[in-house]
């Protein structure tokens, strides 16, 4: 028995082996670890591509995911190695999938190397760094750091650049004691791979202030910013908890869309749009939500353009909508309806198209497409919160067939 255990754990480790040794031979032909990866909105570990998912479990163990056949593997090619967990005990595990440290994200790989930004220093927690490795994971070391970041929400390998959004909370004295607890600050950074070099954004600050988006177009950096106005303090905050709140939000806060020159290094305050529920930027343009409608904002002409097309759809009786999501020049937005119901639509061009309604305990959310691989949030028929994907095709088609890919609560 165990020489048959010993020879399926060989017949593993092959079989792992081998992936690697074929994304090491495709990468200057389109493999399907290279491409473009998107971030997760919700979860900074997480990052997608058409063809795979990377992510951390909680335990900081980094796992690869094939799209199209939804296996789901631990990323290590080592023999016999246990994954063990980093620990104060372990400081220095030996398993290439291990990460560790309290901020991790923009795992991917790209460019030939695997890459994660977070800090595994257990020093300095307002410095961030760029961590650079073999394919395999293997070779791992620091090669850019980032100083006064605390937490990385958001981030995208485009072109020979690492594009960040991050916000802060707290600040530091000279000997990394907290002499503020409350310092709000958001921006974004930059680090070009040619020369390793890394620059920031402007330091935005204001109440409760965070980024909410990132982009990236033809060397220019847009990003969207969340904050409330001026004359709203944390008591103001705390008061309004007794009241209407939703109402609150929609009177005092407010997003401001910016444009990043990466050559010039120049921030751009390019519009503020205020009395607005949400506001979701896809490449250059901001999309959002108000009282009276759904509406465009053209960063290139500055017009602000109403989605009439929408707004005939979605009954003024709607109880949530969900925002937008995009593929090419086609959106995709969802809403629940007085029924109860969850419905699906894209707009192409300036005509909406139904795809499909689900009950409320069927429903699903979006979490980016890439592709033909539309990621999605939902709940199985256990119950249970999954990651999944179905494929732009069905989706158009209204065919809701979803492939569960993982369980976030495992």
């Amino acid at each position: 028995m165990k020489k048959r255990y010993w020879f399926i754990s060989i017949i593993s480790v092959f079989i792992l082996g081998a992936v690697f040794f074929s994304l090491a031979r495709k990468r200057n032909n389109h493999s399907t670890f290279y491409g473009e990866y998107m971030y997760d909105s919700l979860y900074p570990s997480c990052s997608y591509s058409e063809k795979n998912v990377f992510y951390l479990a909680d335990y900081g163990i980094l796992h690869l995911i094939d799209t199209d056949s939804g296996k789901d593997i631990i990323y290590c090619d080592k023999p016999n190695c246990t994954h063990e967990r980093y620990s104060h005990n372990n400081e220095n595990p030996s398993c290439p999938a291990v990460f560790y440290g309290l901020c991790k994200s923009g795992i991917v790989v790209h460019n030939g190397h695997l890459y994660f930004l977070g800090n595994m220093t257990d020093e300095d927690f307002n410095t961030q760094y760029l961590y650079e490795m073999d394919v395999n994971g293997e070779n791992r070391k620091s090669v850019v750091a980032l100083p006064g970041i605390e937490n990385i929400r958001y981030v995208l390998y485009r072109d020979n650049y690492v594009i960040g959004g991050y916000y802060n909370r707290v600040e530091l004295n000279d000997e990394n004691q907290i002499i503020n607890e409350n310092k709000p600050e958001a921006g974004i950074f930059v680090i070009d791979l040619e020369n390793y070099e890394f620059y920031k954004g402007e330091i935005l600050t204001g109440e409760q202030i965070n980024i909410t988006d990132i982009s990236y177009e033809n060397g220019f950096v847009y990003y969207s910013i969340v904050r409330f106005n001026d004359d709203v303090t944390e008591k103001v905050i705390a008061d309004a908890t007794e009241g209407d709140f939703a109402d609150f939000i929609y009177n005092n806060q407010m997003y401001e869309i910016y444009k990043y020159d990466i050559k010039n290094k120049e921030d751009v305050l390019i519009t503020v749009i205020d009395h607005v529920y949400d506001l979701d930027l896809i490449g250059m343009d901001a999309y959002y939500t108000t009282k009276d409608g759904y509406y465009k904002f053209d960063t290139a002409s500055g017009e602000k353009v109403s989605l009439d097309a929408v707004k005939k759809t979605v009954p003024k009786d709607k109880v949530f909508f969900y925002g937008f999501k995009s593929d090419g020049n086609d959106l995709y937005f969802s809403y629940r309806d007085e029924s109860n119901e969850c419905v699906y639509c894209r707009l192409k061009e300036n005509d909406v198209i139904e795809l499909m309604r689900l009950p409320d305990e069927k429903a699903f959310g979006f979490v980016c497409i890439c592709g033909t691989s539309v990621y999605i949030n939902y709940n199985d028929d256990e119950g249970k919160f999954c990651l999944g994907v179905i494929n732009i095709n069905d989706l158009n088609s209204g065919v809701y067939k979803p492939k569960k890919l993982r369980y976030y609560n495992e």
